[in-house]
């Protein structure tokens, strides 16, 4: 019957038309209220980004509301005096509705397998029911509780942990729309629940230094701190083998292909043979006097290397640089003598091997400690580039021209790379490891994310396949900072080989149990690969054009009424969509306590300066 509720407080109305899964209904007249009272609990009315049940034999048809408007229908009202039928003209309300998934035998399942009905009944969900839509734990096993189902007060939004955190997440809003306090609430509980249990390694990259509070995400942490500036703070470990990865030290040394790479493998390779000898110190005392003893007969060489050779013992630990530099301005090049090199205050000269002792006495070469030099990684490896540079150019089998850039940018790095990294077998130490970069200056922040996740992922695919409880979670805050593709500050053979690397671990990372979270204020910068390679979404308030474009592309099943909220979403408020989810749903995130929080919040002026 038009218009009349038949005692149900939840019947709104009836299908009028069925198109696919684009579904019209018409609300009573009596069904027009905001909300309405079952037993005892609020139930929100027919609203858009509601949800009705659409009975259809003995299953339940969900969807949820998309666009809500009037139709003028036309009716006969009475009759005329002259008993003619008067028409008369009324408005019907109608709401579009999109279904999604259906309860059957009590459970809700995601995906259609009926359709309703025309002149099915349409009725609103109970709060039981709307838990049960956006809340799919019950069939996966425990979640946790993320928030409030917005506009439905009291109905809680739990996701499922294997859907959640088994997946790659994306967290993305705009300064001040609460995305910090997202992904720190997922974390914090996720950590909480965990309570140690399991074989997971949680690695945050922490830019700005936000995470790094004792309370924050959990008390048992493992922070590092290092410092481009002074060398100071905890280094973050890596594998032995990390400075010895070719492959990595040419893109970050910019090697040409043809002829700086070659030379650059060779260095690498060289240094790693010298280590493992039985007594590296020795071999390398030997190279020095080798070195100095092909200077027999090449004394303007010596001339010309000079700074080479300051550059290269000034290496080797406990060498007082002024004392190197005056042992070597000590040495000149006897032109009457077949430019051979003297002694000038002895006068002897460099005939033969056998007389390098007197002549380099001052250098004190074989007195070097050379031991420490080889337990220095990134020592030695100058070193050994500098070593090979000059013995090269000596001989004319390389141009300086070509070689020389090549040194000057991997010693370079070697030394920023001191500055951050320590080597060790066993790894992060803790489960949970935050690596904060507010130190580091703005090339090396682009740097470590890429060593840290190929550590991570090298380390999680070596135990992967054995340890089927393991997983490796890398979360990245301000994620726009290393994984742009447009940016313009490196090379573009650096930058392709960093998004490919983070490309590789969301393609392929899940089969091996490595997970990435990426969050970001500028979804837009980030490589469309990754984006649209997330499972899950959080997408706080957006308002840039292009951010809304890159989002609609990535996350192809938000609806329209969703998509349309993104710029106008309240702070703390944001659309969950993807695996963890039934339907993509607008979730108000529970704001942590004030010492749980991430050092992100938005500052009282007002109240700082005493005015308002």
């Amino acid at each position: 019957m038009r218009g009349e509720v038949s005692g149900d407080l939840l019947l709104i109305g009836e299908v009028t038309d069925v198109r696919g899964t684009k579904v019209k209904v018409k609300v009573y007249s009596q069904a027009n209220e905001a909300s309405v009272f079952y037993h005892g609990e609020l139930v929100r009315g027919v609203s858009v980004g509601g949800y009705l049940r659409l009975p259809c034999g003995y299953d339940d048809v969900i969807g949820v509301v998309e666009g809500d408007y009037q139709q003028e229908s036309r009716a006969v009202a009475s009759k005329g005096a002259d008993g003619r039928e008067a028409p008369g003209s009324y408005l019907e309300r109608y709401v579009d509705v999109s279904v999604f998934g259906s309860f059957s035998s009590g459970r809700f399942n995601r995906g259609i397998e009926v359709l309703p009905l025309v002149r099915s009944k349409a009725y609103l969900l109970s709060p039981k029911q709307l838990a049960a839509v956006n809340s799919p734990v019950e069939a996966t096993g425990a979640g946790f509780r993320v928030g409030e189902l917005v506009g439905h007060d009291g109905v809680d939004v739990r996701l499922p942990f294997n859907a959640l955190f088994a997946s790659h997440i994306g967290i993305f809003g705009n300064t001040g729309s609460g995305k910090s306090n997202t992904l720190c609430r997922l974390f914090t509980d996720c950590l909480g629940q965990r309570a140690g249990c399991g074989s997971s390694k949680f690695v945050f990259i922490d830019f700005n230094g936000e995470y790094t509070a004792k309370a924050v995400l959990c008390h048992d942490k493992e922070v590092y701190g290092p410092s481009t500036r002074t060398g100071a703070g905890a280094k973050i470990p890596v594998p032995p083998g990390f400075f010895f990865d070719v492959d990595m030290w040419a893109m970050l040394a910019k090697a040409t292909e043809k002829t700086q790479r070659p030379f650059l493998k060779r260095c690498i390779r060289k240094a790693g043979a010298i280590l493992e000898m039985s007594d590296p110190g020795a071999y390398l005392r030997g190279m020095v006097r080798k070195l100095l003893e092909d200077y027999c007969g090449c004394g303007p060489a010596f001339d010309e290397q000079r700074e080479d050779l300051v550059r290269l013992f000034s290496l080797v630990p406990g060498v007082d640089v002024g004392s190197l530099e005056r042992a070597i301005d000590s040495i000149e090049v006897y032109q009457q003598y077949n430019n051979a090199l003297h002694k000038r205050d002895s006068g002897k000269l460099l005939y033969s091997p056998a007389d390098v002792p007197e002549v380099f006495s001052d250098l004190c070469y074989e007195s070097m400690d050379y031991s420490s030099l080889a337990s220095d990684r990134p020592a030695l490896l100058e070193f050994i580039a500098r070593y090979r540079f000059i013995e090269a150019v000596r001989s004319h089998t390389i141009t300086r021209e070509h070689i020389a850039p090549l040194i000057q940018r991997y010693s370079a790095e070697l030394r920023e790379a001191s500055k951050l990294y320590e080597p060790c077998i066993s790894g992060f130490k803790s489960d949970v490891s935050v690596i904060s970069l507010l130190n580091v200056n703005l090339e090396q922040k682009k740097i470590v994310p890429l060593v840290v996740a190929k550590t991570l992922y090298q380390f999680q695919k070596e135990r992967g396949q054995n340890e089927r409880g393991s997983s490796a979670h890398l979360v990245i805050d301000e994620a726009h900072n290393v994984l742009s593709y447009s940016s313009q500050r490196e090379s573009e053979n650096w930058r392709d080989y960093r998004l490919e690397t983070f490309e590789e671990i969301v393609k392929e990372g899940r089969k091996f149990g490595m997970y990435l979270t990426v969050c970001s204020q500028r979804p837009a910068d980030i490589s469309p690969t990754i984006l649209s390679q997330m499972h899950n979404y959080f997408i706080h308030r957006l308002v840039n054009d292009e951010d809304l474009r890159a989002i609609s592309k990535a996350v192809s099943f938000i609806d329209s009424a969703n998509a349309s909220m993104i710029p106008v979403l309240p702070q703390g408020c944001c659309i969950v969509s993807g695996t963890a989810t039934t339907y993509p749903v607008r979730v108000q995130v529970d704001v942590l306590e004030l010492e749980k929080q991430p050092m992100s919040f938005d500052r009282d002026l007002a109240k700082a300066w005493g005015v308002g």
